[in-house]
Protein backbone atom coordinates (compact mmCIF):
# COMPACT_ATOMS: atom_id res chain seq x y z
CA UNK A 1 0.00 0.00 0.00
CA UNK A 2 1.35 3.28 -0.83
CA UNK A 3 1.59 6.05 1.29
CA UNK A 4 -1.51 8.85 1.31
CA UNK A 5 -1.73 12.49 1.87
CA UNK A 6 -5.18 11.30 3.40
CA UNK A 7 -4.78 10.41 7.06
CA UNK A 8 -8.58 8.99 6.39
CA UNK A 9 -7.38 6.59 4.52
CA UNK A 10 -6.45 3.06 5.50
CA UNK A 11 -7.63 2.96 9.40
CA UNK A 12 -8.66 -0.48 8.84
CA UNK A 13 -5.06 -1.80 9.01
CA UNK A 14 -4.51 -0.82 12.34
CA UNK A 15 -2.60 -3.17 14.63
CA UNK A 16 -1.32 -6.69 13.54
CA UNK A 17 -2.19 -9.55 15.56
CA UNK A 18 -2.54 -9.26 19.51
CA UNK A 19 -3.86 -5.96 19.07
CA UNK A 20 -6.29 -6.08 21.68
CA UNK A 21 -3.60 -6.22 24.29
CA UNK A 22 -1.39 -3.63 22.36
CA UNK A 23 -4.01 -1.35 22.09
CA UNK A 24 -4.95 -1.65 25.91
CA UNK A 25 -1.18 -1.28 26.82
CA UNK A 26 -1.45 1.59 24.91
CA UNK A 27 -4.64 2.81 26.72
CA UNK A 28 -3.33 2.26 29.99
CA UNK A 29 0.27 2.79 30.22
CA UNK A 30 2.24 3.73 27.22
CA UNK A 31 2.94 7.03 26.38
CA UNK A 32 2.52 7.05 22.61
CA UNK A 33 -1.39 6.96 22.65
CA UNK A 34 -2.00 7.73 26.61
CA UNK A 35 -5.22 9.28 27.93
CA UNK A 36 -4.27 9.39 31.61
CA UNK A 37 -1.46 11.58 31.48
CA UNK A 38 -1.12 15.66 31.19
CA UNK A 39 -3.50 16.88 28.11
CA UNK A 40 -1.60 18.68 25.07
CA UNK A 41 -3.80 20.95 23.19
CA UNK A 42 -7.16 18.41 23.08
CA UNK A 43 -5.42 16.08 20.37
CA UNK A 44 -7.23 12.78 20.52
CA UNK A 45 -6.07 9.73 18.82
CA UNK A 46 -9.12 8.78 16.54
CA UNK A 47 -6.63 6.43 14.90
CA UNK A 48 -7.33 4.02 18.20
CA UNK A 49 -11.27 4.93 18.73
CA UNK A 50 -10.55 6.19 21.86
CA UNK A 51 -12.01 9.37 23.42
CA UNK A 52 -9.07 10.02 25.42
CA UNK A 53 -7.04 12.99 25.71
CA UNK A 54 -3.55 12.55 24.69
CA UNK A 55 -0.73 14.31 26.84
CA UNK A 56 2.61 13.59 26.16
CA UNK A 57 3.43 14.47 22.56
CA UNK A 58 1.61 16.79 21.47
CA UNK A 59 15.09 9.60 -2.60
CA UNK A 60 16.81 8.38 -1.90
CA UNK A 61 18.65 11.58 -3.36
CA UNK A 62 22.28 11.54 -3.75
CA UNK A 63 23.12 13.88 -0.71
CA UNK A 64 24.41 16.83 -0.86
CA UNK A 65 25.34 16.52 -4.99
CA UNK A 66 26.02 19.96 -6.00
CA UNK A 67 25.11 18.47 -9.48
CA UNK A 68 21.49 17.25 -8.89
CA UNK A 69 19.05 19.63 -11.00
CA UNK A 70 17.90 22.23 -9.21
CA UNK A 71 14.98 24.52 -9.56
CA UNK A 72 14.22 27.80 -8.06
CA UNK A 73 10.00 28.64 -7.61
CA UNK A 74 8.46 27.14 -11.07
CA UNK A 75 11.64 27.70 -12.98
CA UNK A 76 14.16 25.38 -13.46
CA UNK A 77 17.83 26.41 -13.45
CA UNK A 78 20.92 25.21 -15.79
CA UNK A 79 23.00 22.78 -14.79
CA UNK A 80 26.61 23.60 -15.50
CA UNK A 81 29.05 21.02 -14.57
CA UNK A 82 32.48 21.24 -13.08
CA UNK A 83 35.77 21.01 -14.68
CA UNK A 84 36.27 17.91 -12.78
CA UNK A 85 33.36 15.02 -11.90
CA UNK A 86 34.18 13.00 -8.73
CA UNK A 87 32.62 9.78 -8.78
CA UNK A 88 32.15 8.48 -5.03
CA UNK A 89 30.60 5.02 -4.12
CA UNK A 90 27.90 5.73 -1.41
CA UNK A 91 29.47 2.47 1.06
CA UNK A 92 33.19 2.71 -0.07
CA UNK A 93 33.47 1.73 3.43
CA UNK A 94 30.94 -1.24 3.78
CA UNK A 95 29.21 -1.34 7.34
CA UNK A 96 30.54 -4.02 9.72
CA UNK A 97 26.83 -4.96 10.77
CA UNK A 98 25.08 -4.58 7.90
CA UNK A 99 22.06 -6.55 7.07
CA UNK A 100 20.27 -4.75 4.31
CA UNK A 101 22.36 -2.09 2.78
CA UNK A 102 22.63 -0.13 -0.17
CA UNK A 103 23.91 -1.80 -3.15
CA UNK A 104 27.53 -1.02 -2.97
CA UNK A 105 27.98 -0.60 -6.82
CA UNK A 106 25.84 2.54 -6.88
CA UNK A 107 27.62 5.45 -7.55
CA UNK A 108 27.33 9.10 -7.82
CA UNK A 109 28.50 12.04 -9.52
CA UNK A 110 29.01 15.31 -8.05
CA UNK A 111 29.00 18.09 -9.91
CA UNK A 112 28.45 21.96 -9.44
CA UNK A 113 25.16 24.08 -9.93
CA UNK A 114 24.79 27.30 -11.10
CA UNK A 115 21.16 28.61 -9.93
CA UNK A 116 19.83 32.19 -10.36
CA UNK A 117 18.55 34.38 -7.89
CA UNK A 118 14.85 35.29 -7.61
CA UNK A 119 13.09 38.17 -8.99
CA UNK A 120 11.91 39.26 -5.88
CA UNK A 121 13.00 37.72 -2.12
CA UNK A 122 11.03 35.30 -1.14
CA UNK A 123 8.18 36.35 1.41
CA UNK A 124 7.23 34.22 4.93
CA UNK A 125 5.15 35.58 8.08
CA UNK A 126 6.12 36.56 11.39
CA UNK A 127 4.37 34.81 14.51
CA UNK A 128 1.40 38.17 13.75
CA UNK A 129 0.92 36.65 9.97
CA UNK A 130 2.46 39.92 8.71
CA UNK A 131 4.72 38.97 5.03
CA UNK A 132 8.52 39.65 5.63
CA UNK A 133 11.24 39.08 3.45
CA UNK A 134 13.21 35.35 3.44
CA UNK A 135 17.00 36.08 4.36
CA UNK A 136 19.12 33.92 1.74
CA UNK A 137 20.66 30.37 2.77
CA UNK A 138 24.47 31.33 4.31
CA UNK A 139 26.64 29.27 2.23
CA UNK A 140 29.22 29.31 4.84
CA UNK A 141 27.00 27.88 7.27
CA UNK A 142 28.36 25.38 9.51
CA UNK A 143 26.16 22.10 10.64
CA UNK A 144 27.78 21.30 14.28
CA UNK A 145 27.55 17.43 15.06
CA UNK A 146 26.93 16.28 18.64
CA UNK A 147 24.05 16.48 20.82
CA UNK A 148 22.29 19.06 22.22
CA UNK A 149 19.52 19.25 24.78
CA UNK A 150 16.78 21.36 25.87
CA UNK A 151 15.54 22.16 29.34
CA UNK A 152 12.02 23.10 29.51
CA UNK A 153 12.34 25.07 33.05
CA UNK A 154 15.26 27.36 31.74
CA UNK A 155 14.67 30.29 29.37
CA UNK A 156 16.32 30.13 25.76
CA UNK A 157 17.22 26.68 26.72
CA UNK A 158 13.92 25.35 26.24
CA UNK A 159 13.99 26.37 22.36
CA UNK A 160 17.57 24.62 22.07
CA UNK A 161 16.70 21.92 20.17
CA UNK A 162 14.00 23.87 18.01
CA UNK A 163 16.70 26.26 17.27
CA UNK A 164 19.20 23.74 15.86
CA UNK A 165 16.58 22.31 13.44
CA UNK A 166 15.93 25.78 12.25
CA UNK A 167 19.16 27.48 11.99
CA UNK A 168 19.99 23.90 9.92
CA UNK A 169 16.61 24.54 7.64
CA UNK A 170 17.03 28.29 6.56
CA UNK A 171 20.38 27.57 5.35
CA UNK A 172 19.61 24.59 2.68
CA UNK A 173 19.64 25.78 -0.43
CA UNK A 174 17.49 25.08 -3.42
CA UNK A 175 17.61 21.90 -4.73
CA UNK A 176 18.79 20.21 -1.81
CA UNK A 177 16.68 17.80 -0.15
CA UNK A 178 14.86 17.86 3.33
CA UNK A 179 13.17 14.22 4.45
CA UNK A 180 11.33 14.29 7.90
CA UNK A 181 9.86 11.62 9.65
CA UNK A 182 7.73 12.71 13.22
CA UNK A 183 5.09 10.98 14.98
CA UNK A 184 3.60 14.66 15.50
CA UNK A 185 4.11 18.28 13.62
CA UNK A 186 1.49 20.59 15.36
CA UNK A 187 3.75 23.94 15.27
CA UNK A 188 2.73 27.06 13.84
CA UNK A 189 6.89 27.87 13.58
CA UNK A 190 8.38 24.52 12.31
CA UNK A 191 4.99 24.84 9.53
CA UNK A 192 6.43 28.42 8.90
CA UNK A 193 9.63 27.58 8.20
CA UNK A 194 9.25 24.43 5.97
CA UNK A 195 6.81 26.44 3.64
CA UNK A 196 9.79 28.73 3.46
CA UNK A 197 11.92 25.97 2.40
CA UNK A 198 9.86 24.97 0.06
CA UNK A 199 8.49 28.14 -1.50
CA UNK A 200 12.67 28.94 -2.31
CA UNK A 201 13.28 25.59 -4.05
CA UNK A 202 14.19 23.30 -1.18
CA UNK A 203 12.18 19.52 -1.49
CA UNK A 204 10.85 19.39 1.65
CA UNK A 205 8.78 15.94 2.33
CA UNK A 206 7.39 14.21 5.64
CA UNK A 207 5.73 11.58 7.29
CA UNK A 208 4.04 11.90 10.18
CA UNK A 209 0.95 9.36 12.58
CA UNK A 210 -2.03 8.91 10.70
CA UNK A 211 -4.30 9.05 13.81
CA UNK A 212 -3.11 12.76 14.70
CA UNK A 213 -2.76 14.27 11.30
CA UNK A 214 -6.43 12.58 11.15
CA UNK A 215 -7.22 14.57 14.38
CA UNK A 216 -5.98 17.56 13.30
CA UNK A 217 -8.46 20.58 12.70
CA UNK A 218 -8.37 23.93 9.97
CA UNK A 219 -5.24 25.30 10.21
CA UNK A 220 -3.18 23.05 11.85
CA UNK A 221 0.09 22.08 11.07
CA UNK A 222 -0.90 18.96 8.84
CA UNK A 223 -3.72 20.49 6.67
CA UNK A 224 -1.54 23.58 6.24
CA UNK A 225 1.71 22.04 5.12
CA UNK A 226 -0.53 19.73 2.97
CA UNK A 227 -2.07 22.51 1.08
CA UNK A 228 1.44 24.64 1.02
CA UNK A 229 3.88 21.67 -0.31
CA UNK A 230 1.15 20.72 -3.21
CA UNK A 231 1.96 24.36 -4.84
CA UNK A 232 4.72 24.64 -6.74
CA UNK A 233 5.45 21.43 -7.80
CA UNK A 234 3.99 20.70 -11.24
CA UNK A 235 7.52 21.71 -12.99
CA UNK A 236 9.87 19.94 -10.40
CA UNK A 237 11.07 16.07 -11.19
CA UNK A 238 8.31 13.73 -8.93
CA UNK A 239 11.46 13.00 -6.75
CA UNK A 240 11.64 16.61 -5.70
CA UNK A 241 7.91 16.74 -5.12
CA UNK A 242 7.66 18.46 -1.69
CA UNK A 243 4.70 16.72 0.24
CA UNK A 244 3.27 15.56 3.93
CA UNK A 245 1.90 12.46 3.77
CA UNK A 246 0.63 9.41 6.56
CA UNK A 247 1.23 5.64 6.67
CA UNK A 248 -1.71 3.37 7.49
CA UNK A 249 0.35 1.99 10.87
CA UNK A 250 4.21 1.16 11.03
CA UNK A 251 5.11 2.16 7.11
CA UNK A 252 8.07 -0.41 7.61
CA UNK A 253 6.22 -3.41 9.31
CA UNK A 254 2.56 -4.36 10.20
CA UNK A 255 1.65 -2.85 13.20
CA UNK A 256 2.57 -0.59 15.98
CA UNK A 257 2.58 3.22 14.99
CA UNK A 258 5.01 6.03 12.94
CA UNK A 259 6.93 7.04 16.47
CA UNK A 260 10.41 8.18 14.44
CA UNK A 261 11.77 11.50 15.02
CA UNK A 262 14.72 12.28 12.57
CA UNK A 263 15.24 14.82 9.41
CA UNK A 264 17.90 14.24 6.99
CA UNK A 265 19.24 17.09 4.71
CA UNK A 266 21.48 16.53 1.74
CA UNK A 267 23.53 19.84 2.19
CA UNK A 268 22.66 23.12 4.82
CA UNK A 269 25.49 25.56 4.46
CA UNK A 270 28.90 24.29 3.50
CA UNK A 271 27.75 21.22 5.75
CA UNK A 272 26.57 17.89 3.69
CA UNK A 273 25.03 14.61 4.40
CA UNK A 274 22.93 15.70 7.96
CA UNK A 275 21.19 13.31 9.42
CA UNK A 276 19.52 14.81 12.81
CA UNK A 277 17.53 12.27 15.41
CA UNK A 278 16.30 12.39 18.79
CA UNK A 279 13.48 11.71 21.14
CA UNK A 280 11.42 15.31 20.64
CA UNK A 281 8.21 15.65 18.36
CA UNK A 282 8.08 18.70 15.75
CA UNK A 283 6.07 20.42 18.29
CA UNK A 284 6.00 23.08 20.96
CA UNK A 285 5.31 20.97 23.58
CA UNK A 286 8.95 19.46 22.69
CA UNK A 287 10.65 22.20 24.14
CA UNK A 288 8.28 23.67 26.77
CA UNK A 289 7.54 20.55 28.49
CA UNK A 290 9.95 17.87 27.88
CA UNK A 291 13.33 17.13 28.35
CA UNK A 292 14.75 16.06 24.91
CA UNK A 293 17.88 15.61 23.10
CA UNK A 294 18.86 15.50 18.98
CA UNK A 295 21.82 14.10 17.88
CA UNK A 296 23.39 15.52 14.26
CA UNK A 297 25.88 13.52 12.59
CA UNK A 298 27.61 15.80 9.44
CA UNK A 299 29.63 14.50 6.44
CA UNK A 300 28.96 10.63 7.13
CA UNK A 301 28.18 9.83 3.31
CA UNK A 302 27.78 6.13 4.65
CA UNK A 303 25.78 6.56 7.26
CA UNK A 304 23.49 9.17 5.45
CA UNK A 305 22.75 6.93 2.56
CA UNK A 306 21.98 4.05 4.93
CA UNK A 307 19.55 6.32 6.48
CA UNK A 308 18.18 7.01 2.91
CA UNK A 309 18.14 3.46 2.22
CA UNK A 310 15.23 3.40 5.59
CA UNK A 311 13.19 6.55 4.46
CA UNK A 312 12.63 5.01 0.68
CA UNK A 313 11.41 1.39 2.20
CA UNK A 314 9.06 3.98 4.91
CA UNK A 315 8.20 6.05 2.18
CA UNK A 316 6.35 3.08 0.45
CA UNK A 317 4.04 2.44 3.28
CA UNK A 318 4.90 -2.23 2.86
CA UNK A 319 7.12 -4.55 5.18
CA UNK A 320 10.74 -4.44 5.29
CA UNK A 321 13.84 -6.37 6.27
CA UNK A 322 15.63 -5.19 9.47
CA UNK A 323 18.02 -2.38 8.48
CA UNK A 324 21.12 -2.23 10.82
CA UNK A 325 24.69 -1.29 10.19
CA UNK A 326 28.18 0.08 11.82
CA UNK A 327 30.44 2.69 9.90
CA UNK A 328 33.21 4.33 11.42
CA UNK A 329 32.75 8.15 12.97
CA UNK A 330 33.65 11.15 10.72
CA UNK A 331 33.90 13.14 12.90
CA UNK A 332 35.46 11.98 16.16
CA UNK A 333 38.68 9.53 15.61
CA UNK A 334 38.39 5.79 16.44
CA UNK A 335 34.57 6.41 16.99
CA UNK A 336 31.56 4.36 15.49
CA UNK A 337 28.26 4.78 15.22
CA UNK A 338 25.68 2.14 14.90
CA UNK A 339 22.44 2.56 13.44
CA UNK A 340 19.37 0.02 14.48
CA UNK A 341 15.89 0.77 12.82
CA UNK A 342 12.93 -0.72 14.32
CA UNK A 343 10.33 -2.35 13.61
CA UNK A 344 12.55 -5.15 14.77
CA UNK A 345 12.75 -9.10 14.35
CA UNK A 346 14.29 -11.30 16.54
CA UNK A 347 17.48 -9.06 17.05
CA UNK A 348 18.75 -7.82 20.47
CA UNK A 349 17.77 -4.95 22.27
CA UNK A 350 19.23 -2.06 21.37
CA UNK A 351 19.53 -1.20 24.98
CA UNK A 352 20.49 -4.51 25.95
CA UNK A 353 23.52 -4.33 22.80
CA UNK A 354 25.06 -1.45 25.16
CA UNK A 355 24.22 -3.13 28.42
CA UNK A 356 25.13 -6.72 27.90
CA UNK A 357 28.23 -5.57 27.06
CA UNK A 358 28.67 -3.50 30.55
CA UNK A 359 31.54 -5.23 33.36
CA UNK A 360 30.82 -2.83 36.32
CA UNK A 361 34.37 -2.84 37.87
CA UNK A 362 37.74 -1.88 36.88
CA UNK A 363 36.96 0.81 34.70
CA UNK A 364 40.20 3.19 34.18
CA UNK A 365 38.05 6.58 33.35
CA UNK A 366 36.00 6.88 36.43
CA UNK A 367 36.78 8.57 39.41
CA UNK A 368 35.89 5.54 41.51
CA UNK A 369 36.96 2.72 39.18
CA UNK A 370 33.26 1.48 38.65
CA UNK A 371 31.81 1.58 35.45
CA UNK A 372 28.77 4.24 35.60
CA UNK A 373 25.92 3.90 33.39
CA UNK A 374 22.64 6.89 33.42
CA UNK A 375 19.45 5.81 31.70
CA UNK A 376 17.27 8.56 30.46
CA UNK A 377 13.91 6.42 29.10
CA UNK A 378 10.91 8.11 29.28
CA UNK A 379 8.21 4.64 29.56
CA UNK A 380 9.31 1.40 30.26
CA UNK A 381 6.35 -1.09 29.45
CA UNK A 382 5.64 -4.97 28.83
CA UNK A 383 7.98 -8.09 28.90
CA UNK A 384 10.37 -5.86 27.00
CA UNK A 385 10.24 -3.59 29.91
CA UNK A 386 11.18 -6.00 32.06
CA UNK A 387 14.13 -7.86 30.62
CA UNK A 388 15.73 -4.25 30.37
CA UNK A 389 14.81 -3.41 34.31
CA UNK A 390 16.32 -6.75 35.28
CA UNK A 391 19.75 -6.06 33.45
CA UNK A 392 19.91 -2.54 35.26
CA UNK A 393 18.92 -4.41 38.86
CA UNK A 394 22.18 -6.88 37.85
CA UNK A 395 24.24 -4.00 36.76
CA UNK A 396 24.15 -1.98 40.14
CA UNK A 397 24.21 -5.57 41.90
CA UNK A 398 27.40 -5.94 40.79
CA UNK A 399 28.60 -2.66 41.86
CA UNK A 400 27.68 -0.62 38.98
CA UNK A 401 27.38 3.34 39.59
CA UNK A 402 23.63 3.31 38.05
CA UNK A 403 21.22 6.19 38.18
CA UNK A 404 17.61 6.59 35.84
CA UNK A 405 15.38 9.23 35.08
CA UNK A 406 11.86 7.95 33.72
CA UNK A 407 8.66 8.77 33.25
CA UNK A 408 6.29 6.08 33.63
CA UNK A 409 6.76 2.33 34.37
CA UNK A 410 4.34 -0.30 35.74
CA UNK A 411 4.74 -1.45 39.48
CA UNK A 412 6.07 -4.64 38.08
CA UNK A 413 9.71 -2.59 36.80
CA UNK A 414 9.29 -0.73 39.46
CA UNK A 415 9.43 -3.35 41.94
CA UNK A 416 12.48 -4.85 39.86
CA UNK A 417 14.26 -1.71 40.63
CA UNK A 418 13.37 -0.76 43.92
CA UNK A 419 16.29 0.74 46.12
CA UNK A 420 18.15 1.42 42.72
CA UNK A 421 18.93 5.54 42.17
CA UNK A 422 15.66 6.16 40.07
CA UNK A 423 13.66 8.93 39.65
CA UNK A 424 10.22 10.08 38.43
CA UNK A 425 10.72 13.48 36.45
CA UNK A 426 7.08 14.66 36.32
CA UNK A 427 5.64 18.19 37.22
CA UNK A 428 1.92 17.65 37.67
CA UNK A 429 0.04 20.81 38.00
CA UNK A 430 -2.90 21.62 39.37
CA UNK A 431 -5.78 23.50 37.12
CA UNK A 432 -5.26 26.90 38.75
CA UNK A 433 -1.45 26.55 37.97
CA UNK A 434 0.22 28.42 35.30
CA UNK A 435 0.31 27.69 31.83
CA UNK A 436 4.44 26.55 31.92
CA UNK A 437 3.95 24.09 35.02
CA UNK A 438 3.69 20.53 33.26
CA UNK A 439 6.89 19.07 32.64
CA UNK A 440 8.65 15.99 32.08
CA UNK A 441 11.26 13.86 30.84
CA UNK A 442 11.13 12.40 27.17
CA UNK A 443 14.35 11.20 26.48
CA UNK A 444 14.85 7.19 25.00
CA UNK A 445 18.00 6.36 26.13
CA UNK A 446 21.65 5.80 28.31
CA UNK A 447 24.69 6.39 28.90
CA UNK A 448 27.89 3.76 29.45
CA UNK A 449 31.54 5.17 30.72
CA UNK A 450 33.77 2.59 32.37
CA UNK A 451 34.21 -1.01 31.68
CA UNK A 452 33.18 -2.17 28.39
CA UNK A 453 33.31 -4.20 25.39
CA UNK A 454 36.70 -5.35 26.76
CA UNK A 455 37.62 -1.32 26.71
CA UNK A 456 38.30 -0.27 30.33
CA UNK A 457 38.21 2.97 29.07
CA UNK A 458 35.22 2.57 26.99
CA UNK A 459 32.32 5.15 26.35
CA UNK A 460 28.88 4.53 24.91
CA UNK A 461 25.81 6.51 23.73
CA UNK A 462 22.01 5.04 22.67
CA UNK A 463 20.11 7.87 22.02
CA UNK A 464 16.74 7.10 20.33
CA UNK A 465 12.92 7.64 19.68
CA UNK A 466 11.72 4.37 21.39
CA UNK A 467 10.31 3.43 24.11
CA UNK A 468 11.15 0.26 26.13
CA UNK A 469 7.71 -1.48 25.42
CA UNK A 470 5.51 -3.89 22.95
CA UNK A 471 4.77 -1.32 20.68
CA UNK A 472 7.97 0.30 20.60
CA UNK A 473 9.42 -3.07 19.35
CA UNK A 474 6.69 -3.01 16.75
CA UNK A 475 6.90 0.72 15.41
CA UNK A 476 8.86 3.05 13.06
CA UNK A 477 11.62 4.12 15.62
CA UNK A 478 15.60 5.03 15.17
CA UNK A 479 17.94 4.07 17.59
CA UNK A 480 22.25 5.37 17.28
CA UNK A 481 24.71 3.56 19.24
CA UNK A 482 27.73 5.87 19.63
CA UNK A 483 31.03 4.21 20.09
CA UNK A 484 34.05 5.28 21.68
CA UNK A 485 33.31 8.91 21.97
CA UNK A 486 34.26 10.27 25.52
CA UNK A 487 32.96 13.98 25.06
CA UNK A 488 29.54 12.59 23.85
CA UNK A 489 29.61 10.04 27.16
CA UNK A 490 30.08 12.31 29.29
CA UNK A 491 27.62 15.09 28.33
CA UNK A 492 24.93 12.40 28.17
CA UNK A 493 25.61 11.14 31.73
CA UNK A 494 26.06 14.90 32.91
CA UNK A 495 22.56 15.17 31.51
CA UNK A 496 20.88 13.01 33.20
CA UNK A 497 22.84 13.73 36.82
CA UNK A 498 20.86 16.92 36.12
CA UNK A 499 17.20 15.78 35.48
CA UNK A 500 18.08 13.14 38.53
CA UNK A 501 18.62 16.48 41.00
CA UNK A 502 16.09 18.27 39.67
CA UNK A 503 13.50 15.01 39.69
CA UNK A 504 10.79 15.76 42.02
CA UNK A 505 9.80 11.75 42.71
CA UNK A 506 11.17 8.32 43.48
CA UNK A 507 10.12 4.94 42.53
CA UNK A 508 8.68 5.19 46.48
CA UNK A 509 6.23 8.13 45.89
CA UNK A 510 5.55 7.85 41.99
CA UNK A 511 2.58 9.47 40.90
CA UNK A 512 -0.61 8.15 38.37
CA UNK A 513 -2.33 10.93 36.87
CA UNK A 514 -5.60 9.08 37.38
CA UNK A 515 -7.42 6.07 38.86
CA UNK A 516 -8.40 2.91 36.79
CA UNK A 517 -12.10 4.52 37.17
CA UNK A 518 -10.71 7.24 35.27
CA UNK A 519 -11.66 9.80 38.08
CA UNK A 520 -9.14 12.67 38.37
CA UNK A 521 -7.20 12.57 41.78
CA UNK A 522 -6.70 15.98 44.12
CA UNK A 523 -3.61 17.12 42.56
CA UNK A 524 -3.46 15.82 39.54
CA UNK A 525 -5.78 17.56 37.21
CA UNK A 526 -4.43 18.93 34.12
CA UNK A 527 -4.57 21.67 31.92
CA UNK A 528 -7.09 22.50 28.94
CA UNK A 529 -6.55 23.24 25.98
CA UNK A 530 -7.28 27.17 26.97
CA UNK A 531 -5.20 27.37 29.46
CA UNK A 532 -2.15 26.62 27.08
CA UNK A 533 -2.20 28.66 24.33
CA UNK A 534 0.35 27.41 21.76
CA UNK A 535 1.32 30.05 19.88
CA UNK A 536 2.31 32.05 22.90
CA UNK A 537 4.59 29.42 24.13
CA UNK A 538 6.19 29.58 20.63
CA UNK A 539 6.87 32.68 20.64
CA UNK A 540 9.58 32.23 23.03
CA UNK A 541 11.47 29.73 20.44
CA UNK A 542 13.14 32.42 18.43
Amino acid sequence: MALSDNPTAGLGRGYAAGSTREQRHELGELEDHRGTWLKELGHRDVELGASFMNLLHRDRMNPSQDGRVTYLGRRFVTVVFATTIAIAAPWASPPAEAENVPDPGVVTAQVSVATAAPATAPMTQDLAGRAIAQRAPNPNYVVTPGIVFNHPFRGKKRGKIQRKIIKTLKNVPAGQTVRLMTWNFDSPLFTRKFIAAHKRGVSVQIIMARGLARGQGPGRSYPTLRSALKNGNADRPKELRSWIRTCSATCRGKGGAMHSKLMLVSRSGATSWIAMQGSGNFTGAAAVQQFNDWTTITENQSLYDGWMTMWNQAKKDKNAKPLRFTVPSTTTPGATITSMFAPHRREIDPALKVLNKVQCTGAANTPSGRTKVRIANAVWGDERGVQVARKVRQLRDQGCDVRIVFMMMPLKIRNILAGLPAKQMVYITGATANKFKDRYVHLKGLSVQGNLDGRKDGNAVLSSSENWTQLGWHSDEQNIIVWDDPALAEKYADQVDLIYRQAPRSLANYVNSADPNGRVLPGTEFLAPEDYPFADLEAELH
